[in-house]
């Protein structure tokens, strides 16, 4: 993928981070009338949100791969349909592995990845980041992209993703106080203050998170996806890729190193993980079909 094809995304979610009822209550509503979330009038009066939410709504519905319109007809993508349709595999977001998967969906779209997801889980090189700091950062990674974004329009697409991990930080609303799906995670948590150009300010910090708390099942998932994304037609990728690259399981995930590559030594049925020195190389043992992966999750 060049640069000339990825195609950032930097807004549409209105400033709102997407809530844990959302999806589940579209997906109810598309099941009723596959238009009507796409009337404003008629989507505000069955969801009980305000217009800019159901815009925003929309917005999370197609980047978590969960469902697209056509002609004003909303329809359920295949990810959406495993897990939230008639016989979905979790349709009210129960399990921890669903919230992994939703936020695996979210964080490695290809062609049109949000912003901010591909510039901190894959861009920068510490963990840790105000929100001045990670303005600053964007400001001038949008401007090497060809893109002439305004401070307001950065820090919005920043403080969404900051919200989405970590929950609101100044609720204006009682629907600002409820949680998103992946708040759980604990992929970001606050770390102190410090003192930046002209004030004092939270510090925010991307964490590890044990391998065992996201499952085996989402990481055999994760290779797989990262693998037919990506990496298509190729019988052999590198573990630094498996573990580092953009899109990859081990970033996305934010795992150890050592968990990803005794991950793999654990499912000869799956990989072949043939070590040397820091990076090593990986090869499928059997078809990579991330639709089964996705249910042998569950089983």
């Amino acid at each position: 993928m060049t640069l000339a094809a990825v195609r950032p995304r930097f807004s549409g979610h209105e400033t709102f981070a997407c809530r844990f009822a959302w999806l589940p209550k579209a997906v109810r509503l598309i099941a009723r009338n596959p238009k009507a979330l796409s009337d404003d009038e008629r989507a505000i009066l069955e969801l009980g949100l305000g217009k800019n939410m159901v815009r925003a709504l929309r917005f999370w519905l197609e980047t978590f791969e969960v469902a697209s319109a056509e002609a004003g007809a909303w329809s359920l993508l295949p990810f959406g349909e495993a897990l939230f349709g008639d016989d979905g595999l979790d349709p009210y977001i129960e399990r921890v592995e669903t919230q992994w998967l939703l936020h695996w969906r979210l964080s490695t779209a290809v062609e049109n990845p949000l912003f901010a997801w591909r510039h901190i889980l894959y861009r920068r090189m510490r963990p840790d980041f105000t929100r001045s700091e990670l303005l600053a950062e964007m400001r001038a990674e949008g401007e090497r992209l060809g893109y002439e974004h305004s401070d307001v329009t950065l820090l919005q697409h920043a403080d969404v993703f900051i919200h989405s991990y970590l929950g609101s930080l100044n609720p204006a609303s009682p629907e600002d106080t409820l949680d998103g799906p992946l708040v759980d995670l604990g992929l970001l948590r606050r770390l102190g203050r410090r003192r930046g150009a002209d004030r004092i300010e939270p510090v925010f910090t991307l964490t590890r998170i044990p391998i065992g708390e996201i499952g085996g099942g989402v990481v055999n998932y994760a290779i797989a996806s990262y693998w037919t994304a990506r990496r298509a037609g190729e019988s052999v990728v590198t573990f630094r890729d498996l573990a580092h690259g953009e899109g990859s399981p081990g970033a996305t995930l934010r795992m150890e190193t050592d968990d990803l590559r005794d991950h793999l030594e654990r499912w000869p049925t799956l990989w072949s993980y043939r070590p040397s020195g820091d990076a090593g190389s990986i090869t499928a043992v059997a078809d990579l079909d991330p639709a089964r992966l996705l249910r042998e999750i569950y089983t």
